[in-house]
């Protein structure tokens, strides 16, 4: 009975979730670089099933706090919702619905278990904002800053291995021909990815919220080295043997890089995780002689 009851109670927070899942969708059976969010949905059910027999004692209580954070939630989906019957949905309109669905859910969980609720369930509930589509203005940055600062490195390293290269935009000019950093190869798939694994698994195995920004801070730069070599591999395949190499050779590098990332945040989180456990040893263990430093004298 009490599980049924605070089933029943954070409802409210569960259809608000569906209700995002409905709208996201789309963006995840359409666009490729998005096709993880589906995992996504995955894990965040897993963390709920995880989290929900340790939750905290059910206290449910109306306060002004949680009723206006559900009013401005519910008021935020209402206008979400008719700036998309208007416009269409777009990544912008879905922001500010994940946004409304997210103050729902913290009225909810404030309601139903208090602040401790919050806290305990809002990794769980929060997971799902990485797999959401970024506004195009946001994207069209991200997306060019990867492209150019991997050209970049790339004319730096081509040149610096023999191979006359120049850049121009998001261009390499070989001699004998021209190789473009597309958006798969400016390295956003495996950045979203690695991010999703990072954030995962920090959760799941380090205590440390340090140790936990440094191995996210790890996964990115793992994801960016892997598309550096991804992209430098092709350019040179390309001088030798021609453009036609690149496609030859496109898909099987991506999946290569892939598990080059994901091998790598696994190896830095199993490290990560000792040095962890050796913190947290350190914490709760005393010094043998403090309380021979504390007795008194005879």
């Amino acid at each position: 009975m009490p599980t049924f009851n605070s089933l029943i109670l954070i409802a409210p927070s569960l259809i608000a979730m569906a209700w995002l899942v409905s709208k996201v969708q789309w963006y995840w059976n359409h666009r490729p670089d998005l096709q993880f969010g589906w995992g996504v949905l995955v894990i965040c059910a897993y963390l709920l099933w995880m989290e929900w027999p340790s939750r905290p004692e059910l206290r449910p209580r109306w306060t002004p706090l949680n009723g206006i954070v559900a009013l401005a939630g519910c008021a935020l989906l209402f206008l979400t919702q008719i700036y998309q019957a208007a416009f269409g949905m777009m990544p912008a309109s879905l922001i500010g619905l994940a946004a409304g669905v997210m103050l729902v859910v913290l009225a909810n969980l404030h309601y139903a278990f208090g602040w401790a609720g919050v806290r305990h369930f809002a990794f769980a509930y929060g997971f799902i904002l990485i797999a959401l589509p970024m506004p195009s203005a946001i994207h069209g940055l991200v997306i060019n800053g990867l492209q150019s600062k991997i050209t970049v490195l790339n004319v730096v390293f081509l040149n610096l291995i023999g191979i006359p290269a120049q850049q121009t935009g998001s261009l390499i000019q070989l001699p004998l021909c021209t190789v473009g950093i597309d958006e798969a190869c400016s390295g956003i798939r495996s950045l979203q990815a690695s991010l999703m694994v990072a954030l995962f698994v920090g959760y799941l195995k380090l205590r440390s919220y340090g140790l936990r920004a440094l191995l996210l801070g790890l996964g990115v730069g793992l994801s960016i080295l892997g598309n550096l070599i991804r992209s430098l591999f092709l350019s040179i395949q390309a001088h030798h043997h021609g453009t036609e190499a690149i496609e030859a050779y496109h898909d099987a590098a991506g999946w290569s890089i892939l598990v080059f990332t994901f091998a790598g945040v696994a190896l830095m989180a199993w490290f990560l995780t000792a040095v962890d456990r050796r913190i947290q040893a350190l914490k709760t263990t005393k010094p043998e002689n403090a309380t021979n430093d504390l007795a008194p004298c005879t």
